[in-house]
């Protein structure tokens, strides 16, 4: 888990060790791993990933690979707010969505920032100032879904809302407020549930269904692989998709239905993000150890069964993996 959002969790919770390296430190107590069983039965898409960001928190650098006959290419790389940039999403127009809280305001106290990938500002979307929020604005994690409202965790206020079709004219939407340690977030593609890190517990999160125009219902906790949401995917069955703590070369998928896990090559692979293509049939999963990414594809019976997908591809030549994502 990344620095700021360790910073975050443990002043809600406890000091955690090793909080800041690409290897997470801490097991996932709240799901076992089931057995899994290969299966013939499995779907097979083809992976032609041409494109895919990287968001290094070492040093708030966002990069930009091109895929060609599975090996990444470098083809721009920038820092937004001065290299303070905190949270990665794209959608599926190839946008880059990030979040900026900056001490001394510049380029703005806190805002989500839309780059091409060229590394051209588009847009920038300033905080909103919440009535009875226990402090001022500080953003730490982005989500974007299928219609491009842009989801955003606000440690600070202790709040996720979203900012309806990106735009910078309309107020944006409460999905959550006074949620302790409200530090990362996820959203489904189709918009319909907001999973949130906070108030929960330690691995833990909180489902929230939307139920009608701005109105959401929260839902039971349900325990995830890591610390928090950062790094995570999710499709539109709730699935959730994490690296897990302190154990190599193991994805996480979880639900409010239940967990289970798969392997991905090399013993001691670090697996530092995962993201899903648009109908999350295939997950990339990132190795920062070996600086390469896996594509996986979704087995016949889904992400949730104890099935161990077949791997696709495998993608080298990356540099400073970390959170990834990729246009759905």
């Amino acid at each position: 888990m990344k620095a700021s959002i360790c910073a975050a969790a443990v002043a809600g919770l406890f000091v955690l060790g090793g909080c800041a390296s690409s290897t997470r430190g801490i097991p996932a107590a709240p799901l076992a791993a089931r057995s899994l069983a290969p299966s013939d039965a499995e779907t097979q898409p083809t992976s032609s990933l041409t494109q895919l960001v990287n968001l290094d928190y070492s040093n708030g650098t966002i990069s930009v690979f091109s895929i060609s006959k599975d090996r990444a290419r470098l083809t721009k790389s920038f820092a937004p707010g001065y290299g303070v940039a905190q949270g990665l999403a794209m959608d599926a127009q190839g946008r880059i969505y990030t979040t900026i809280t900056a001490a001394n305001s510049d380029p703005c106290a806190a805002c989500v920032e839309m780059f091409t990938t060229d590394g051209n500002l588009v847009e920038s979307l300033p905080a909103p100032i919440l009535s009875g929020a226990p402090g001022a604005p500080s953003l730490t994690d982005i989500a974007v879904d299928a219609h491009r409202n842009v989801y955003v965790s606000d440690y600070g206020q202790q709040a996720v809302y979203f900012f309806p079709h990106a735009s910078k004219t309309r107020e944006p939407t409460i999905v959550v407020q006074n949620s302790q340690n409200a530090a990362s977030v996820l959203a489904t593609p189709d918009g319909g549930t907001v999973v949130i890190s906070g108030g929960c517990g330690f691995a833990s999160v909180r489902p929230y269904t939307r139920v009608g125009r701005g109105k959401y219902t929260a839902g039971s906790c349900f325990g995830i692989g890591t610390i928090a949401l950062i790094g995570g995917a999710i499709d539109n069955q709730i699935d959730v998709m994490t690296p897990v703590d302190g154990v190599p070369a193991l994805v996480s998928v979880s639900s409010p239905s239940g967990g289970s896990s798969f392997h991905t090559p090399g013993r001691l692979a670090s697996i530092s993000g995962v993201a899903f293509n648009s109908d999350a049939s295939i997950a990339y999963v990132a190795n920062a150890r070996k600086e390469c990414v896996y594509a996986f594809a979704r087995p016949a019976s889904g992400w949730l069964s104890a099935t161990q997908p077949k791997l696709l591809a495998t993608y080298r030549g990356f540099k400073n993996l970390d959170i990834i994502a990729v246009a759905p």
